[in-house]
C-alpha cells in the first residue's frame, strides 16, 4: 500500500489555534471561512396579542445567538420593535397575559423574561429554576399568575406571581434518573396542569398545596407519545399526544366530570385558540385544515382556510380594516408567517411577519456538479452556496425544510429534506425559483412513512436514497429512484434498522445501518449496527454483516484504492473486504455510552484521501486522520461535525454557524478534459482526468443515459485517461462523469455527438443483399431488396428505410435502427457498441443476445417472437412494444 505521510507530524489545530502565523510552514493550512448566509426566521415561541394602545401586534422569538422577540404589526407584518435575548438561543414558549404582558421561556440557560408593551427593553427575570437549561411552556391563569415547565432532565413546574415578582418551584415530576420534560401547561382556577414528554403523564398540581394527582391517559393512547399541547378552554382541558409533533389526536378531558371524553383525530399544534367572543368557540387545526370547536356540543367543523400547519400562537385581534370586520382571527407559525381569518365573512390570508432572521446552524454540506459547496441549516431549512474561487457565498431555496443529505447526481444537486422525507432536484445553471428549482421529485413521508433522508448516493442511472423513518417510528428503508423516469423503489433492505450511509461500486449499492428509528420511537431491541451489499438492477440483497457487534450506528462508507471498504462508528473504525464480507481490520478507541443515548443516526462522516493514502474521520466534534496499516488515528481540528474533500483538494469542515477550509498539503485541483469538443457518434473520444492521487480509482459513466465507460485508475502522476466510442443513437451534449470512489466526489465534463460519419451512404434502392464490412454504413430512405449483415467491429444505422430481407449482426461495433421495416427477422449477437432499435416494423422475430454497448428496444412492431438473454447491462424498454410472438428472458 502507498504510504505518503509527509504532513501527519503537523502540529493539531484546535478552535482556538485557526491561525496560521507568519513564520508558519505554508501547509497544513486553514482558511476561516465565516458563517454562510442561512438567514432565517426560527420561531418555534410566538404568540398573537396587542400593543401599549391596542394594536394588533405578534411576538416571535427568532433562534439565534443570543435569541430575538421582534414585534410585529399584524396589519401589514412590518417591524416595530426588536430585542435580544442575552443568555438564550431561542424559545418554544411565548404567553401574554391579561393585562397584555408577555412571558417568554427560553433555552440556552433556561432563562425567563418579560415584556411589557410599549416598555424600551425587556426584563430578564433570570434562571427559572436553577439547573434546568430549557423552559419548555408557559402559561397564566386567569388571575394573570404564570407558570411553566421545564427540561431536559427533571421535569420542573415553576410559578412567577407579577405581584411580588417571586418565582416558586413547584417542584420535579420526573420519579426517577430517565430525562423527562414538561412540554405541555395549563392552569385554571387554582390548578396547574402539566404534561410530559418522553414518558407520558398528565399531572394536576394544586397551585396552593402542591398536591398532585395523575389525570391518566385517554383510551386507547399511545403511552410512548408524549403530550406535545395542552391547553384548558371552559371546563375542557385539551392534551394533544405525538411522538414528535406532526399530526395526532387531540384528546378532551372534562374537568367537572374527571374523565376523558373525547378524541378529535390528525390535529397539529400546538394550540387551541381562545375562546370567541360568543362564549363556547375555540379554534383548532386539524388535517390542514383551520376547524371550529364548540365547548358546549362537543363538536367540530372545517372552515374555509386550508394549507395550515402548526399554529404557535393564536388571538382575535381587531385590525382596524373595513375588509376584516369585527374580531379577526390571527395565527402565527414557526418560520414568521401567520394567517389572518375573518369568523364573520371566510376571507383568509396568509401573510409574512418581518421576524429577525438568523443564521441557522449547519446541518448538511456537499459539493455541488459546478463545485461549489452546498450547505442546508437545521430547523429553520433553506440553502446557501459558497464559491471556493472566488469566495462568493448566496443564499437561495428559503422555502425548503431541514436539509439532512445532499449529493451530486446526473449534472444536479439533489436534497433530501426532513421532516416530509422530499427530494428535490436543484439545477445550478439555472435561476433558483419556489417549487421550480429546487424542485420536489419524490416524497417518502405519507406512502412509506420515511421523514429524513440521510443517505444519497449516485448508483448510475438511480440515485439511492437511505431514510429513517417518520419521528416516533422504528428503522428505515431504501429507496431507488430513477430520476429520468420518476419510478422509485422502496424496500426495507434492513428491517428495524434505518439506511445511513450509502455507497455505488460496479453495479452493487452498499450501505450502513442504525438501529435506531426516528426520533422518539420505541428503543431498539437490536444492538448490532450492519453493514449490507445490494444488486441494483436484480432488487435483492447480497448480504448483510455487522462489523462492530454491540454498536448501535455506522457512519459513512469509502473505499480505498485497493477496493476495500472503510467505516466508522462513534468511536470505531473498520475495513472490511466486500467480496469475503469478512472484516479484515477494526480499532476501538473510547468507551461509547450505547445504552444510555436516545438514538444515534449517521455513525460518522468518513472519506478515504488518496493523495496521501489516509483515512479521515470526523466523529465526537473533531477530525482525525487514520493511518490504514495500523489504524493509530491522530487528531487534526476540532470542533467539527461535518466534513468532506473538495475536488479542489482541499477539506471543507463545518460545525454550528463556522465553516473553515483545509489544505493538509501541496495538491492539484481534480480535473476533466475531453480530447475533443464534437465527435461524430460511432467515434472514438477520449477523456483525461488529472490531479488525483496516486492510484486512484474513477467509476466513469455517459450520460445522460447512465451508460458505464468502465473503471480507470491515475498513475504516479494522478492522471488516468479512457478511449470510448460515442453511441451510434445519440446526438447532442454528452457528458462524461468520473465517481471517486475513495471521496465520493464527481468530475464530469461535456460534449457534442455530432451526426454520424458514414462511410457508404445508401440513400435510395440497393438490389440485392448488402453486407457492411467495415466503417460506418448509413441506410437513410434506403430500399434493401435483400437481407443485411454486419460483420465483427463494423456499424450500421438504419434510418426510415425498408429491408427486404433478414438483419443479422455479429460482434458489430453498433447497430441503430429507427423507423425501419424489416420484413424478416432481426438477430443482434456480442454487439460491443450500442444496439438500439426504435419506431420499427419487424416481419418476423428478434433476438437480441450477449450484447455489452447497451440495448434499447422501444416502441416496435414485431409480427414474431421476441427473445433477450445475456445481454450486459439489460435492455431498456422505455416504451411499449407490440410483439405478436412469445416473450422471452430478459424483454
Amino acid at each position: 500500500m502507498r504510504r505518503l505521510l509527509t504532513w501527519l507530524s503537523a502540529v493539531l489545530v484546535t478552535a482556538s489555534t485557526l491561525a496560521v502565523t507568519a513564520d508558519a510552514a505554508e501547509y497544513p493550512s486553514f482558511k476561516d471561512l465565516g458563517a454562510m448566509p442561512l438567514n432565517a426566521v426560527t420561531a418555534p415561541g410566538s404568540a398573537a396579542g396587542t400593543g401599549p394602545n391596542g394594536e394588533p401586534w405578534l411576538y416571535l422569538v427568532s433562534s439565534g445567538s443570543p435569541a430575538v422577540l421582534s414585534v410585529v404589526d399584524a396589519r401589514d407584518g412590518s417591524r416595530v420593535h426588536e430585542f435580544p435575548l442575552p443568555g438564550s438561543s431561542g424559545s418554544w414558549a411565548v404567553d401574554l397575559t391579561p393585562n397584555g404582558d408577555v412571558y417568554v421561556g427560553t433555552y440556552g440557560g433556561g432563562r425567563f423574561y418579560r415584556y411589557r408593551p410599549g416598555a424600551a427593553a425587556v426584563e430578564d427575570l433570570g434562571v427559572a429554576v436553577p439547573g434546568e437549561t430549557f423552559v419548555w411552556s408557559v402559561t397564566h391563569d386567569e388571575n394573570g399568575v404564570v407558570y411553566g415547565g421545564t427540561g431536559q432532565s427533571r421535569a420542573n413546574v415553576f410559578r412567577y406571581d407579577p405581584a411580588t415578582g417571586a418565582t416558586t418551584d413547584l417542584g420535579s415530576l420526573a420519579p426517577g434518573a430517565d430525562p423527562l420534560i414538561v412540554r405541555g401547561i395549563a392552569a385554571s382556577q387554582g390548578k396547574v396542569y402539566a404534561g410530559t414528554h418522553a414518558t407520558t403523564s398528565v399531572v394536576e398540581i394544586d397551585a396552593v398545596t402542591g398536591e398532585r394527582r395523575d389525570l391518566g391517559l385517554p383510551p386507547g393512547a399511545d403511552p410512548a407519545a408524549g403530550v406535545y399541547d395542552l391547553d384548558v378552554r371552559g371546563r375542557l382541558l385539551f392534551a394533544r399526544f405525538s411522538l414528535s409533533g406532526s399530526p395526532a389526536p387531540l384528546h378532551v378531558y372534562d374537568l367537572d366530570a374527571g374523565a376523558w371524553v373525547q378524541e378529535v383525530p390528525d390535529v397539529h399544534g400546538l394550540s387551541v385558540s381562545p375562546v370567541a367572543a360568543d362564549g363556547r368557540t375555540v379554534y383548532f387545526v386539524r388535517d390542514s385544515t383551520l376547524h371550529t370547536y364548540d365547548l358546549v356540543d362537543r363538536t367540530y367543523a372545517a372552515t374555509s382556510l386550508t394549507g395550515v400547519g402548526d399554529v404557535r400562537g393564536f388571538d382575535f385581534l381587531d385590525l382596524g380594516d373595513p375588509d376584516w370586520p369585527g374580531d379577526t382571527l390571527v395565527g402565527v407559525n414557526h418560520v414568521g408567517r401567520y394567517f389572518v381569518y375573518s369568523p364573520q365573512t371566510g376571507r383568509s390570508e396568509t401573510r409574512t411577519a418581518d421576524a429577525v432572521a438568523a443564521s441557522g446552524p449547519v446541518r448538511s454540506i456537499a459539493e455541488g456538479p459546478d463545485g461549489r459547496l452546498y450547505v442546508g441549516t437545521f430547523l429553520a431549512g433553506g440553502m446557501a452556496s459558497y464559491d471556493p474561487g472566488t469566495g462568493a457565498k448566496e443564499q437561495f431555496a428559503t422555502e425548503i425544510s431541514q436539509a439532512e443529505g445532499m449529493v451530486t447526481h446526473d449534472g444536479a444537486l439533489y436534497v433530501g429534506t426532513y421532516p416530509g422525507g422530499e427530494i428535490l432536484r436543484y439545477d445550478p445553471d439555472q435561476p433558483a425559483e419556489p417549487g421550480v428549482n429546487p424542485k420536489p421529485v419524490l416524497r417518502l413521508y405519507e406512502e412509506h412513512g420515511q421523514s429524513r433522508p440521510f443517505a444519497l448516493a449516485s448508483a448510475g442511472d438511480v440515485l439511492a436514497i437511505g431514510t429513517v423513518a417518520k419521528n416516533g417510528s422504528p428503522g428505515g428503508g431504501l429507496t431507488l429512484l430513477n430520476t429520468r423516469t420518476g419510478e422509485s423503489w422502496f424496500t426495507d433492505v434492513v428491517p428495524g434498522h434505518s439506511v445511513v450511509a450509502l455507497t455505488y461500486r460496479d453495479g452493487v449499492l452498499y450501505g450502513a445501518t442504525s438501529v435506531y428509528g426516528g426520533v422518539g420511537g420505541p428503543r431498539p431491541t437490536e444492538k448490532d449496527a450492519v453493514v449490507f451489499a445490494y444488486d441494483i438492477e436484480q432488487r435483492r440483497t447480497l448480504w448483510e454483516v455487522a462489523p462492530i457487534p454491540g454498536e448501535g450506528a455506522i457512519g459513512e462508507l469509502a473505499f480505498d484504492e485497493n477496493g476495500k471498504l472503510w467505516s466508522q462508528t462513534p468511536v470505531t473504525v473498520f475495513r472490511m473486504d466486500v467480496e469475503t464480507q469478512e472484516v479484515e481490520a477494526r480499532r476501538t478507541y473510547e468507551p461509547y455510552p450505547w445504552d444510555t443515548i436516545a438514538y444515534a443516526h449517521v455513525g460518522s462522516r468518513l472519506w478515504y484521501d488518496p493523495y496521501v493514502d489516509e483515512l479521515y474521520v470526523v466523529s465526537q466534534a473533531k477530525m482525525f486522520t487514520i493511518d490504514p496499516v495500523t489504524l493509530d488515528r491522530a487528531r487534526v481540528f476540532q470542533p467539527a461535525s461535518y466534513g468532506f474533500l473538495h475536488n479542489n483538494g482541499n477539506v471543507f469542515i463545518a460545525r454550528d454557524l463556522k465553516y473553515w477550509e483545509y489544505t493538509p498539503s501541496a495538491r492539484p485541483a481534480a480535473t476533466a478534459a475531453l480530447a475533443a469538443g464534437s465527435v461524430p457518434a460511432g467515434r472514438p473520444q477520449t477523456v483525461t482526468f488529472s490531479g488525483l492521487g496516486p492510484g486512484e480509482e474513477l467509476e466513469l459513466w455517459l450520460r445522460p443515459d447512465a451508460k458505464p465507460l468502465g473503471t480507470v485508475r491515475a498513475d504516479d502522476t494522478g492522471t488516468a485517461s479512457l478511449t470510448f466510442t460515442v453511441p451510434l443513437d445519440r446526438a447532442g451534449e454528452l457528458t462524461v462523469e468520473g465517481r471517486r470512489l475513495s471521496t465520493r466526489g464527481v468530475l464530469s465534463t461535456s460534449f457534442q455527438a455530432a451526426a454520424p460519419l458514414c462511410d457508404v451512404t445508401v440513400d435510395g434502392p440497393h438490389a440485392g443483399p448488402l453486407r457492411v464490412g467495415s466503417g460506418t454504413t448509413c441506410l437513410s430512405g434506403a430500399t434493401v431488396s435483400g437481407a443485411v449483415t454486419v460483420s465483427p467491429d463494423a456499424m450500421l444505422t438504419v434510418t426510415d428505410s425498408a429491408v427486404s430481407g433478414p438483419l443479422r449482426a455479429d460482434r458489430a461495433g453498433g447497430v441503430v435502427l429507427s423507423g425501419a421495416t424489416v420484413s424478416g427477422s432481426v438477430t443482434v449477437t456480442g454487439s460491443t457498441g450500442v444496439v438500439s432499435i426504435r419506431d420499427s416494423v419487424v416481419s418476423g422475430s428478434v433476438s437480441l443476445a450477449g450484447n455489452i454497448g447497451g440495448v434499447r428496444f422501444a416502441g416496435n412492431r414485431v409480427t414474431g417472437g421476441l427473445s433477450c438473454s445475456g445481454n450486459d447491462p439489460a435492455p431498456v424498454l422505455d416504451e411499449p412494444n407490440d410483439v405478436t410472438g412469445p416473450v422471452r428472458g430478459q424483454c
